[in-house]
């Protein structure tokens, strides 16, 4: 998610640089990878946020640089977005969501863009119709394209800026350069080529083409992404991408040290990860994501719950984590004169103490 927000400086007087708001876990599509499916099912209050909930969030919007209004479902789903879009942003809020797009008509997107959005992302994991319909099942890929289309017909000059995140998956890496192409014609500032990384169960389980070491595939696919990105650059497009293999990070990009997870519910954990927690698989191996909860809204209140010992150890660990690792960097660099990067780079993963609990099986912190 850090990688749609565009603000480039942390405001010394905002505590918080993100607080990600699930407007809502249901979804109106049924999507091949997604981890979340089961959890929607017999979700309360129809899987939307309440107002109760968004009211315990409102007064500290002041204290927050970004509102990024996504979760496991569809934004567009909860009938308030455009009005919490308009009170983060009247509260000097940068504000976004990810969405899959189909109800993204005309109307609605005029209320959205009138609101005051900065940033949308629309999942598109197929340049064809075929290949999206068979990813995105219930969508339709000549909707989606015209609803992406009218972003950039509707929006004031270059704002929101607008991204498509394409899931990578073997049935879709061969069309790399064919959604970059896309994405030019549709008039996207951004694309996001990401890994399917979030398993809970079966949900997800066998998409991902990543893996815990370089293989004749991966270089492969390694050099499909590469030459897809040179294509963006060249037609004026944005372009990120995680890796394919393992390499540890102080901390991942959703950064806990000052960002917090609000589910639909009101759950408040660290990330959408550990708040829904359960069977994995990480880098191929089986294994139990934990549900980590800091408490919930409305019984509890948010700075009540950003003081508890859970939220406090989950900063302290990764604010040690970054001090470790970037003193011995600095030490090592000037020991040796620069040389030997690797080297380096491996005694400042060793220096970091363990991540907590449940970050230590997310592929987040392994930039995948």
């Amino acid at each position: 998610m850090a990688k749609y927000s565009f603000q480039k400086n942390f405001p010394p007087n905002r505590r918080w640089r993100l607080l990600q708001v699930e407007s809502a876990i249901a979804c109106n599509l049924r999507c091949v990878m997604c981890p979340w499916r089961e959890m929607t099912k017999n979700a309360p209050n129809q899987g939307l946020m309440s107002q109760n909930v968004w009211e315990i969030i409102r007064p500290y919007l002041s204290d927050v640089q970004s509102i990024d209004f996504t979760g496991g479902g569809e934004p567009l789903l909860q009938p308030r977005l455009a009005e919490w879009i308009a009170g983060a942003k009247d509260a000097g809020c940068e504000t976004g969501f990810l969405s899959n797009g189909l109800l993204l008509k005309k109307e609605k997107l005029k209320r959205i863009l009138n609101a005051g959005l900065d940033w949308i992302c629309i999942s598109m994991d197929g340049a064809t119709a075929d290949m999206y319909e068979k990813i995105r099942i219930g969508s339709s890929f000549a909707q989606v394209c015209e609803n992406v289309s009218n972003i950039a017909r509707l929006r004031n000059g270059k704002v929101p800026k607008s991204m498509i995140n394409f899931v990578l998956m073997e049935m879709n890496a061969h069309q790399m350069e064919d959604i970059v192409r896309l994405a030019a014609r549709l008039g996207v500032d951004q694309i996001n080529f990401k890994q399917c990384d979030v398993i809970r169960g079966e949900a997800g389980k066998g998409h991902g083409i990543f893996g815990p070491r370089e293989t004749k595939e991966i270089r492969r696919l390694r050099k499909t992404l590469e030459k897809a990105r040179r294509l963006a650059k060249k037609l004026n497009v944005q372009a990120t991408a995680f890796a394919f293999t393992p390499e540890e990070r102080p901390v991942c990009e959703q950064d806990p040290r000052n960002s917090m997870f609000i589910s639909y519910d009101g759950i408040v954990a660290p990330c959408i990860n550990l708040a829904l927690g359960g069977p994995t698989t990480f880098l191929g191996k089986d294994v139990i994501m934990p549900s980590m909860h800091y408490g919930r809204l409305p019984d509890d209140d948010l700075m009540d719950l950003w003081q508890s010992d859970t939220c406090k150890f989950y900063r302290q660990r990764f604010e040690h984590r970054v001090e470790k690792h970037e003193n011995t960097m600095v030490r090592n660099l000037l020991d040796s004169g620069g040389s030997g990067r690797e080297r380096i780079m491996q005694a400042a993963r060793e220096a970091m103490p363990e991540p907590p609990k449940g970050c230590n099986v997310c592929h987040y912190l392994y930039d995948i």
